[in-house]
């Protein structure tokens, strides 16, 4: 089974790479977090992470850094940028695959679970959008791994992997990327029975681990002691009880009416088994009663924190994908054949979708590109339908890999061609380098934080805030007043001059959105300008 998976990942990462840096970034995480890693990369200082010249405080460090290694590999670019994201899902696969073995000692549920967790919405959206998630719920799976190995072969290299990697989880999102592979060892421990034992191995390790953990933290706190209280009190209570300032607050229902649509179609899956034979499963096993048990607490302890975004809840998935991978040969031949007919609806839709495309204004996909992705899905469905005899559970498994690899290539075609739909600045980028080459000096971004304004164009990105909450920069931590020529407050009188004045320098682009442009007592401005001209949301004027 696992030469087969090694195929199966093989296949996904040709197809993941496909077209990989041919579509922009998303703003604002995906172009902030390629920003930030490209500033490091130019100037060399891996130790303060700065968003357009300041600094920014916000994760950890460790996404930048894989970041950069793209760049330094693959240059500055989408795909550098992408790069490392592809193996991090190759890890999380893999990793479900060992993790279900340990636990179900079944190289069939195991590959089972890895399938089920590559066909998973969430895992391919945060495979394609450059955050911290993906790359915490890799250092997750991998420490549980280590810790499952550990209590299998007794090998004290584990428990030391173990704690390396949770140091590692913290360095990409601080306290939380420590909370599920604790939360599953106390779950362990609980119904199992088993005594929590301490060795100087564990205090050792737990040591190493805090080191790792605390390394660039403590090394910002001695630079500028102010860092602490930011941290504490900002980035960790704020964040968790008070996340209205972040504008990430949501219902305490927020996940649960998520989670349907991030699971699909595998989730209904596994709840209407659980609803028909919860009580059996939860007597019969230990090991689905501490994945259920992990998967729900989670749900409920994320459901509590204020902030919430919809990849926070991606470490959750895993478990329920080596559950899935158990319960899939407890169904019925007749159940596994209605569900491969829901696979089946999906490709229906899927192809549906890309004929509307030809017929609706504002989604363009080439007739070429569409017609060649509809019969790349057509041919799929004749195989599964008329060649491809195996069992029901092999079957719906396969249904759901393949729709994964057309997915992703349907993306990649409609975000290539729709900057606009997957809210990217790059067709609007490309516009202004066309139209003023090298004669480009500065571009004024009103009311609006752009930072893949800096990564496209060679120019100096002056940053307007008026009232968008977005605008708002942490700038306590500047030691000089040199961010000051890039980062213009206009509710400020003295820098409400300045920014009139910008408008007197040569080769000067404006940028706007449609729903925020400049105040009406200030548009008198635009008229030095000789173009206007909109590109997605964005008004372009030079």
């Amino acid at each position: 089974m696992q030469a087969k998976l090694f195929k199966i990942l093989f296949l996904l990462f040709i197809v993941f790479n496909i077209g990989l840096g041919g579509f922009g970034l998303a703003e604002t995480s995906e172009a902030r977090y390629a920003e930030i890693s490209m500033e490091m990369v130019k100037s060399g200082d891996y130790l303060h992470p700065t968003l357009l010249g300041i600094k920014h405080y916000h994760k950890p460090p460790l996404t930048y850094y894989i970041t950069s290694l793209g760049y330094q590999i693959f240059g500055i670019n989408e795909f550098g940028a992408r790069f490392f994201l592809g193996i991090a899902l190759l890890l999380q696969i893999y990793l479900v695959y060992r993790i279900a073995l340990l636990l179900y000692k079944d190289e069939k549920r195991a590959y089972a679970s890895a399938l089920i967790y590559t066909s998973l919405p969430i895992v391919l959206i945060a495979s394609r959008n450059l955050t911290t998630d993906a790359f915490l719920a890799t250092f997750i799976l991998w420490s549980i791994y280590f810790w499952l190995q550990f209590k299998h072969l007794k090998k004290t290299a584990f428990l030391y992997g173990f704690f390396i990697v949770l140091g590692f989880a913290f360095l990409t999102k601080g306290p939380v990327g420590l909370i599920p592979s604790f939360l599953f060892i106390g779950c362990w421990k609980f119904y199992t029975k088993e005594k929590i034992k301490f060795s100087v191995h564990i205090w050792l390790g737990t040591i190493l681990m805090l080191a790792i953990s605390g390394s660039w933290f403590l090394a910002i706190i001695l630079d500028d002691p102010k860092v602490w209280d930011y941290f504490i009190q900002e980035q960790i209570i704020n964040r968790a009880t008070n996340a209205d300032q972040f504008h990430r607050t949501q219902p305490f229902w927020y996940y649960l009416a998520l989670i349907p649509a991030l699971g699909l179609p595998w989730i209904i899956f596994i709840i209407s088994f659980l609803l028909k034979k919860n009580k059996q499963l939860w007597q019969e096993s230990v090991i689905s009663r501490i994945l259920i048990v992990v998967a729900l607490s989670l749900l409920i302890l994320f459901s509590l924190f204020s902030s919430k975004l919809i990849l926070y809840i991606l470490p959750i998935f895993s478990f329920i994908a080596i559950l899935g991978g158990h319960l899939i040969y407890r169904f019925s031949e007749k159940q596994l054949k209605w569900f491969s007919r829901i696979y089946y609806l999906c490709y229906a839709l899927l192809i549906l979708g890309l004929i509307a495309s030809q017929f609706i204004t504002n989604i363009e996909v080439p007739l070429f590109l569409a017609l060649l992705l509809i019969l790349i899905s057509l041919g799929g469905l004749l195989f599964f339908v008329k060649f491809n005899k195996v069992e029901a559970s092999s079957e719906l498994l396969n249904l759901g890999f393949y729709f994964v690899l057309i997915l992703l290539l349907v993306h990649t075609v409609v975000a290539s061609n729709n900057a606009g739909t997957i809210n990217s600045f790059k067709d609007a980028a490309l516009f202004i380098q066309k139209e003023k080459g090298k004669d480009l000096n500065s571009v004024i971004v009103f009311d609006n934080l752009l930072p893949s304004a800096s990564f496209y164009l060679d120019a100096d990105i002056i940053t307007v805030k008026s009232i968008n909450y977005k605008t708002f920069r942490e700038t306590q931590f500047e030691k000089y007043t040199e961010f000051k020529k890039n980062y213009i407050d206009i509710n400020v009188p003295t820098e409400l001059e300045k920014f009139k004045s910008k408008f007197k320098q040569k080769d000067l682009v404006y940028i706007e959105t449609k729903k925020s442009p400049l105040n009406d007592s200030l548009s008198y401005l635009l008229k030095t300008f000789t173009h206007k001209v909109e590109k997605d949301k964005w008004v372009i004027y030079y």
